[in-house]
């Protein structure tokens, strides 16, 4: 839901926007163009969240081009041509429209909707009357908010629109804490000649001072009498010195009144003011003292801003500067040379003078075992980037590191890499304390990230205590415990999707350890009495347990470990590792989370790459750039998970995907490994979205010789799963020993030349009569092509018979993807009748008949044919012998 109003709102146009946001739940503001000045003022004081045009296009783009908004509310006007342009579409879309203006009769209404318009002073008289009648308890800063658009927009009660329900709500708000003294400084009024010549006074009476880098003006001024509106008068001088922070000193009578304003955070003005029985908030407030001259009330801020001043250091106090930085084109030798002679573990990629990624020591060693020394780093730089302006706070620089778990930050300046933060800089900067481990940061996350209880509503009974047994069994002997990777996303996915989960959870369990995974699979499986097979090599072993449903429960469980890769496709070597490091080595950041099972901790989310981000945004992403190159099956992964999901490849990730293939590694993995992964796709609910994926990223082509996708093959394939659907519906014996993977490769190399199917056929394995199988219904597909026109002749079921007698089930499917719609029929017709056939005569009852040899088999044949063409009947076999 968006609720918006004209454009550059002033105070009437936002606090009605904000009263309408506390009645229409789940409604985002957007605001079109500059707020007004003393709007734009206030909103520098209180944080009250809107968004700003661009900013919600841009966030909200696939809402807007699907119009998926339930309604538009719209405030202090009825004026189509006075809102935002990509509202004004979403309303002529016919999107449901709620009005809220006033002055109904005096302004332009051309919005069709719900007008609950009415002749009132303020728009937000008329939508916090329907907020009070809800009984809401109002904060004291929105009922200041919404008495200052009261005030404005009937200028103070005098404009004639002025009505007494104005008066009344006022009243209401006055009641409920609003801040009356809040009015007189943002309601923009005209000074009486004695505030001008106040103002003139203070104007020509200032003190700057300078602290670090912040500007602080005082002003000061001494009068005989009271004169009101000094916040107006602070006010004006704020807006006309633009210091960042003021204080205005006056002496009235007996008094000294001290009104400031600030635009910074190193500085808390209500500390301050209370030394003088004030307050108000950090950047505004306001004091009243006696019994002190003016200039003792100046020294005594001046004493407490030195002492209460908090620099925050930000990025350019701390960063490294100048930075050295690589070229993208430069090789990957050229990076490793410049890291061994300068000691740096990464370097920031420059391309025209603009920062377009960094490369860090591990991706270059990754790359140089591999061989790509001669490679340019942009083909294996990082682009998904954290940077830092130069203005960033020192606070925001480690929260940044430590979510997102870098050891370095780039800092721009105007988009201008200016210098880099490491993680030495920061232990600089705030003497050693922070700590990159589990740090309060990070610690802070986890604890929001505890799944216990949603594991409890969602897991089957069976599985969530197993888990808590394995858990426990971590703690008797002292190891950590984690159940990791596609088990961890599935359950995130029930969780956002909020089902119960016994569908969606499987029943094989991954689950890491930190210490001996084999000692801990046997003592579980000892526990348990369940089976145990040990993968020694690989420092892992599988447990079969049959559960109290009787059913069979695999947990495969493994030492932490970092795989590397010696060759590009090679299957991996192991080395011992921790959780995080295991947690890095996978395919894509939605199978990169674990959940710690240990009894005190059981339920925690492990996310050290903000992996669940990625899981709620529908994207997948690699955790590094050579991830394709080290293992490309994780390309038909990749294609795999985002079909199944609906998720996106995200935009990195893609390139360094068609980068792998164009580059042949899909050509150096063995073709058992991506046969594997082919029919893993193949066994998706729908499969054909993924052979399309691959189709159009030329993967096919790599992974099949001289294999061109086409849109003649991709109609092919698709009619080959509606045929397949027809044969499992209808004709389901004919599926009996079909493997899919099979027919997908009839239907992909029907047109591949004879000398590369015979590569492609050792490469994955096929069947030794798999070529001369499928050269046979191409040859049978070619004679009834031309039979095409003689309908006498091809519509005998017979003629079916004679041309596919002694086909194997996969050929019989294969031929029906191929054979035009108009005979799809009698083809079926004949494999239901050719299916059932029986004949009631035997070669026996040929041979008492005088028949010999070839005869009895071809006067069989011609029997079996009269059968299929109707000619005669079952049991009149006899009447032709």
């Amino acid at each position: 839901m968006i609720i918006t109003t004209h454009k550059n709102a002033d105070f009437d146009g936002f606090a009605a926007c904000v009263a309408a946001s506390l009645i229409y739940e789940d409604a985002i503001i957007v605001l079109e163009g500059e707020p007004q000045q003393n709007l734009k003022e206030f909103l520098n004081i209180y944080d009250i969240p809107y968004e700003k045009e661009n900013d919600f296009i841009k966030n909200y783009q696939e809402e807007i081009k699907n119009h998926n908004f339930e309604k538009v509310v719209i405030v202090d006007t009825a004026d189509i041509n006075r809102i935002p342009e990509f509202i004004k579409s979403l309303i002529e879309q016919g999107i449901e429209v709620d009005i809220y203006d006033h002055h109904p009769e005096l302004k332009e209404q051309n919005i069709k909707g719900n007008n609950y318009s009415k002749e009132v002073g303020s728009a937000t008289t008329l939508v916090v009357q329907k907020l009070l009648e809800s009984k809401i308890v109002l904060p004291d800063t929105y009922e200041t908010l919404f008495l200052i658009a009261i005030h404005e927009d009937t200028g103070n009660f005098v404009f004639s629109t002025t009505t007494p329900l104005d008066h009344q709500i006022s009243a209401e708000l006055l009641k409920g804490g609003a801040r009356i003294e809040e009015v007189e400084e943002f309601v923009s009024l005209e000074m009486t000649k004695e505030q001008k010549e106040l103002f003139d006074k203070l104007y020509n009476n200032v003190q700057e001072l300078t602290l670090e880098e912040i500007t602080i003006h005082i002003a000061y001024s001494e009068i005989n009498k009271f004169i009101g509106g000094l916040n107006v008068i602070t006010h004006k001088l704020f807006e006309t010195l633009t210091p960042d922070v003021l204080f205005v000193v006056v002496k009235m009578g007996k008094s000294i009144y001290i009104v400031a304003r600030s635009r910074i955070e190193e500085i808390d003005l209500n500390k301050i003011l209370s030394l003088f029985g004030g307050g108000g908030h950090k950047k505004a407030g306001s004091a009243k003292t006696k019994g002190l001259r003016i200039q003792e009330v100046i020294d005594k801020i001046k004493k407490e801003l030195k002492s209460s001043f908090v620099p925050v250091l930000k990025a350019k106090h701390i960063m490294s500067s100048p930075v050295r930085t690589i070229l993208s084109f430069e090789t990957v030798e050229r990076a490793h040379e410049l890291m061994f002679q300068t000691g740096h573990s990464g370097l920031p990629v420059i391309s025209d003078n603009k920062l377009v990624g960094i490369v860090t020591k591990k991706d270059i060693e990754k790359a140089m075992k591999h061989g790509l020394k001669n490679a340019p780093v942009k083909a294996i730089m990082s682009t998904n980037l954290k940077v830092a302006d130069v203005e960033t706070s020192l606070n925001q620089v480690r929260r940044i590191m430590a979510e997102a778990d870098i050891g370095r930050i780039p800092v721009l300046k105007d988009g201008i890499l200016v210098g880099i933060i490491t993680r030495t800089d920061l232990l600089r900067a705030t003497n050693g304390v922070f700590n990159f481990s589990l740090s309060p940061i990070l610690e802070e996350k986890y604890k929001s990230q505890n799944l216990k209880k949603e594991m409890e509503k969602i897991l089957p009974t069976s599985i969530l205590n197993l888990l808590k047994l394995i858990g426990l069994y971590g703690n008797e002997l002292g190891l950590n415990v984690y159940v990791v990777g596609g088990f961890v996303r599935d359950l995130l996915l029930a969780i956002n999707s909020k089902s119960n989960g016994t569908k969606s959870i499987p029943y094989d369990i991954d689950v890491v350890v930190e210490g001996d995974g084999l000692l801990f699979g046997k003592y579980v499986a000892k526990q348990l009495r369940a089976k145990y097979i040990e993968h020694p090599k690989f420092h892992t072993c599988s447990i079969f347990y049959r559960n109290g449903e009787n059913k069979i429960i695999r947990i495969d469980i493994a030492t932490a470990r970092t795989e590397y890769y010696e060759e590009a496709g090679e299957l991996p070597k192991v080395e011992l590792s921790t959780i995080k490091k295991d947690l890095y080595r996978r395919d894509f950041s939605i199978n990169a989370m674990a959940i710690k099972l240990n009894s005190g901790s059981f339920g925690i989310l492990m996310d050290f790459f903000n992996c669940k981000k990625d899981l709620e945004e529908g994207k997948i992403r690699i955790l590094y750039p050579l991830s394709f190159i080290e293992d490309p099956t994780r390309i038909l992964r990749a294609i795999r998970f985002e079909q199944r999901f609906g998720f996106e490849i995200e935009p990195n990730t893609l390139t360094k995907l068609e980068e792998a293939v164009e580059k042949g590694y899909l050509e150096k993995v063995t073709g058992m490994r991506i046969r594997e992964e082919l029919e893993k796709i193949l066994e998706e609910p729908e499969p054909m979205k993924a052979v399309k994926r691959m189709g159009k990223l030329k993967i096919i082509f790599h992974l099949f010789e001289k294999t061109y996708y086409s849109p003649t093959l991709e109609k092919d394939l698709e009619k080959l799963f509606d045929v397949k659907g027809y044969f499992k519906a209808n004709l389901p014996s004919y599926l009996n020993k079909v493997r899919l993977f099979h027919l997908v490769l009839d239907v992909l190399l029907q047109y591949t030349p004879e000398e590369s199917l015979k590569k492609i056929s050792e490469r994955y394995g096929l069947p030794k009569d798999f070529i001369k199988n499928l050269m046979q219904v191409k040859k049978v597909y070619s004679e009834i092509s031309k039979d095409l026109n003689d309908k006498e002749k091809i519509l005998k079921l017979s003629y079916f018979y004679e041309k596919t007698n002694g086909f194997q089930n996969e050929q019989l499917i294969f031929l029906a993807v191929k054979l035009p719609e108009e005979l799809l029929e009698k083809y079926y017709e004949y494999l239901r009748k050719i299916e059932k056939l029986k004949l009631s005569i035997t070669g026996k009852d040929l041979l008492k008949k005088g028949y010999e040899g070839v005869q009895i088999k071809a006067k069989l044949e011609e029997i079996k044919k009269k059968l299929l063409n109707g000619e005669i009947q079952p049991g009149e076999e006899k009447n032709l012998i």
